[in-house]
């Protein structure tokens, strides 16, 4: 490969707006209304019929989909929840805001999702919940994890946000788990732009959800319209947590093409997968098994430093002059200032996640990405990693 400097860009995120969500969203635009109504509606029965499931609530974020989906499932005061520190910092955030203490399990080093094993050691009589983390889509281990909530009477509660189109078994996270949450933010393979949804298949749960996201109102304004009436109660205290029409119509639109562009990731990775596998030695690609339906939200690679002579921050920088962004998902929560004072939190406790954490290296993974594009990013990580192999 030449060493000069290249002109080509590969973005770590890219996307383009389809021509149905722009028409859904003018739709809307033109309606007259512009907040929580019938397109909100419509956008939580399409995400029934993906994940399977009865009842879904969209919401303004993941973040408050997992806050709320905690507060529905009953008062959380002195309870303990149970997480991963492998975590964009909104799990155990929404964990907190929900009133609960924070425990967090070590993760599987292959999958970088929660140890069951790891968990079933933190259970205390003050726990009510488990919340794993699908990370980058690829779905933890709910076998090991259901059979640990039964014995235990735990809640299993799923932050799918990068689980759109995941599978375990056949299931979707929500068939399997008590409650699961998504988000839509724009990364993300659906986007509305901002927005979250929860899953379910308790009704009272999901009808929770959606008391607690309209400050506890009885009724919203579209409904209160629609019924010609204009009282409501408050029979809870709530939040400010409502999807708007015009947001729900941009996830209306994508989810048009949300097939095909599974089909395009799925097509991507593989290409990834295949371009990559004679450089074990020097990074440990994604897992891959049978009985998963992996939704490829991220590509991660863990870098092997004990075969490098180069250390993270410079294998990025190397690739980024080659015209290549690559992202870290995630730096883990004891490695976050106020987490790791607020929860006395110790790397050395967790350390799967704190050797994934200095290793970790997302790859380009989108739709408007080409198969050359791919093959490029190989190429360049190919020769960085030979130039610097020990």
């Amino acid at each position: 490969m030449s060493q000069r400097k290249t002109t080509k860009t590969i973005r770590l995120f890219d996307m383009k707006l389809s021509s149905a969500a722009k028409k859904e969203v003018n739709n809307v635009m033109a309606s007259g209304w512009l907040s929580t109504g019938s397109r909100v509606a419509a956008f939580e029965k399409e995400l029934s019929k993906l994940l399977n499931v009865p009842y879904v609530a969209a919401v303004s974020s993941g973040t408050a989909a997992l806050h709320l989906a905690l507060e529905a499932t009953g008062d959380l005061k002195d309870a303990e929840i149970i997480t991963t520190p492998f975590t964009f910092v909104a799990t155990v955030e929404a964990i907190m805001l929900a009133g609960a203490k924070v425990v967090l399990a070590d993760i599987n080093s292959d999958t970088l999702n929660i140890s069951a094993e790891a968990a079933a050691r933190k259970i205390t009589k003050k726990t009510k919940a488990i919340v794993p983390v699908d990370i980058a889509g690829f779905p933890a281990d709910y076998s090991a994890l259901k059979k640990l909530s039964k014995a235990h009477s735990l809640k299993l509660i799923s932050d799918s946000a990068h689980a759109l189109g995941s599978k375990y078994a056949g299931k979707t996270m929500p068939e399997l788990a008590d409650v699961s949450i998504y988000s839509f933010y724009p990364t993300k393979n659906v986007t509305t732009a901002e927005g979250g949804a929860v899953a379910s298949k308790n009704k009272k749960l999901i009808e929770k959800v959606r008391l607690l996201s309209r400050h506890g109102l009885s009724s919203n304004a579209f409904q209160r319209q629609k019924s010609g009436g204009w009282g409501y109660d408050v029979p809870a205290f709530g939040y400010k947590a409502n999807l708007s029409d015009i947001h729900a119509a941009l996830g209306i639109g994508e989810l048009k093409n949300f097939e095909k562009n599974q089909q395009k990731r799925k097509k991507l990775a593989g290409r990834y997968l295949q371009n990559l596998s004679q450089l074990s030695d020097f990074i440990k690609l994604p897992p891959v098994a049978a009985e998963i339906c992996h939704s490829w939200h991220l590509f991660i690679i863990q870098l092997n430093f004990k075969r490098l002579k180069i250390d993270r921050n410079r294998f990025i920088a190397e690739m980024s002059k080659l015209g290549v962004q690559c992202g870290v998902h995630y730096q883990p929560i004891f490695e976050l200032s106020y987490y790791r004072q607020a929860l006395n939190l110790k790397a050395s406790d967790f350390p799967n996640a704190a050797r994934a954490g200095k290793e970790v290296v997302s790859l380009p993974l989108h739709t408007l990405l080409k198969i050359s594009d791919i093959d490029y990013v190989c190429e360049c990580l190919s020769h960085i990693l030979g130039r610097n192999r020990r």
